[in-house]
């Protein structure tokens, strides 16, 4: 790490191309000269507005990527497997300590502009001494800027590491920072740029108050803290962003715990590519009604789920909950621990046992003594028409859970053809329409789609798109309903993949052509 010089320093260091900084970058991009040089571009131009928006002080930088998940969508925080990579694609901000609780941030994209808040006008009033109480206090919040009309500004991604972090230090005075913040990274497209501004904040939040975390509370603080936002999602986009390795895939969990298994070689002769569809994944608008909805149905099914298994299973999910009685987590058994406890027909018998629609109402007539837990998810979203689909939603998340554990088998024997499957399976079960069926008990556990829908009728024609042309796999990127999708394909048939997607879908449009090939760089921190 480089740390803290003043604005002059690290103008002259950037701009004389500097040893040890160079030598800082090529770790953190490898020997892409190009990437560097433009990545010293935006070190020069963010630092250079620092100055003149700040004056000369004392500053470093934070930079956090963007992220790609190739296999294991939506199941984060249900104990899976993820496999992703951090994206050369990133936040950065040049920040400096302030001796008060304010914040302010100028961002570089003038329709952005600058935020400043104070700590005391943010953080929660009364104790916070559980995820259920910061979920039911921010869920309020979130219920406040909607009436407001202002819950879709971008201040509460800088706000919630600040205000969670409240909540574990209560006794602790924390102090503010003053940064200019620019991007490479494109905003709603479905590569986790919020999680990626959450992640920033909370390295300087940490960085600038001395505040020591590991990397397994680093994310999990992260990823609680973005709850504030209005979204109910995981840890595994912030794991993702953080523990990234620079030409890698990792294979990691963030439940129970943060745990990576394998730091997992890229296919040698094959690329990702990334195409954004033009349409929007905006997670604190219309879209993050739905993303809640899934995630309600997720936390419904695995009420049934733990009564089906305490009725039919009760040794092997005692087993997995008293492995882990000394963890500090409050919830100790997840949809994916089902894969690992129980083969698959009882699996299938489990997915045949759950409702296939079921509202509100009949909820809480079945599951009256969860009662608390129902109407906190509900708070979260409005109630689905038809119902909640519960049989085909924990389809798909055991079924994504054991396709992103699959992975690292997959990529140790090199079977491209079959991390392909993965990725096109998974999509199935986030179409807007599929005809073949979403679950096939003749079929294997991680060929079953299920039905998590959270795909666009733009996404799906350009999965299609791609197959016609060639790739060996494609699917929806992030949380989905809009944004982007990826390409596995040969390196040789980069050029074809991306002429059918120039003329058969972004021209016909009249949308600019944006794509970008992926190159798996380190993890976030602080230069």
């Amino acid at each position: 790490m480089i740390g803290q010089q003043s604005t002059n320093d690290w103008d002259r260091a950037i701009r004389s191309r500097k040893s040890d900084l160079i030598s800082r970058l090529e770790s953190i991009y490898g020997d892409n000269e190009d990437l560097i040089e433009e990545r010293l571009g935006a070190l020069l131009e963010t630092v250079t507005q620092f100055g003149e928006t700040f004056g000369e002080r004392d500053v470093s930088f934070v930079r956090a990527p963007g992220r790609l998940n190739t296999v294991g969508m939506h199941a984060d925080h249900r104990g899976a497997f993820i496999n992703p990579i951090s994206l050369d694609k990133e936040i950065l901000i040049c920040f400096s300590r302030r001796e008060d609780d304010r914040v302010e941030v100028r961002n570089l994209d003038p329709a952005y502009g600058t935020r400043s808040f104070h700590f005391s006008d943010i953080r929660p009033d009364a104790p916070i001494r559980s995820d259920a109480e910061w979920l039911e206090w921010t869920q309020e919040k979130t219920d406040e800027r909607k009436a407001a009309g202002v819950n879709e500004d971008w201040i509460t991604k800088l706000q919630a590491p600040p205000a969670f972090l409240h909540t574990r230090y209560p006794e602790r005075k924390l102090l503010g920072f003053d940064g200019v913040m620019g991007s490479s990274l494109p905003d709603m497209g479905g590569l986790s740029s919020s999680s990626a501004v959450v992640v920033a904040t909370t390295e300087i939040m940490t960085c600038i108050n001395d505040i020591d975390l590991d990397d397994g509370r680093f994310v999990r603080y992260a990823g609680t803290a973005e709850w504030y936002v209005g979204t109910r999602g995981g840890f595994g986009d912030h794991a993702a962003i953080k523990c990234g390795q620079l030409g890698k895939i990792t294979h990691m969990k963030t439940l129970p715990e943060l745990m990576i298994d394998a730091h997992l070689p890229f296919p040698e002769g094959y690329q990702i590519i990334i195409f954004d569809s033009g349409i929007q994944a905006n997670k604190t608008g219309g879209a993050g009604q739905k993303f809640n909805e899934k995630t309600a149905t997720y936390e419904i099914g695995e009420v049934y789920l733990r009564s089906y298994l305490e009725t039919h299973h009760r040794e092997a999910i005692r087993d997995v909950v008293a492995a882990r009685m000394d963890l500090d987590i409050e919830k100790k058994f997840h949809l994916a621990d089902a894969i690992e406890s129980i083969d698959q027909p009882e699996i299938y018998a489990l997915i045949q046992s759950l409702p296939e629609r079921i509202d509100r109402r009949e909820l809480l007539r079945q599951l009256p003594d969860q009662e608390a837990l129902l109407e906190q998810q509900f708070a979260t979203h409005d109630e689905p028409a038809g119902g909640y689909q519960v049989r085909m939603v924990i389809t798909y998340g055991i079924a994504e859970s054991a396709r992103s554990r699959n992975l690292k088998d997959v990529l140790n024997r090199n079977r491209v053809d079959l991390y392909g499957q993965l990725m096109n399976v998974s999509h199935d079960g986030d179409r807007i329409h599929l005809d073949a069926p979403r679950f096939d008990p003749a079929k294997d556990l991680h060929l079953q789609p299920g039905d998590y829908n959270c795909s666009i009728p733009e996404i799906d024609e350009m999965v299609d798109l791609a197959m016609d042309a060639g790739a060996v796999g494609a699917q929806i990127s992030g949380a989905g309903l809009g944004g982007s999708m990826m390409v596995l394909v040969a390196t040789d048939g980069v050029e074809g993949i991306i002429e059918a997607m120039r003329t058969r879908y972004y021209q016909p449009r009249g949308i600019p052509e944006r794509l970008t090939v992926a190159s798996p760089v380190q993890g976030a921190g602080v230069l």
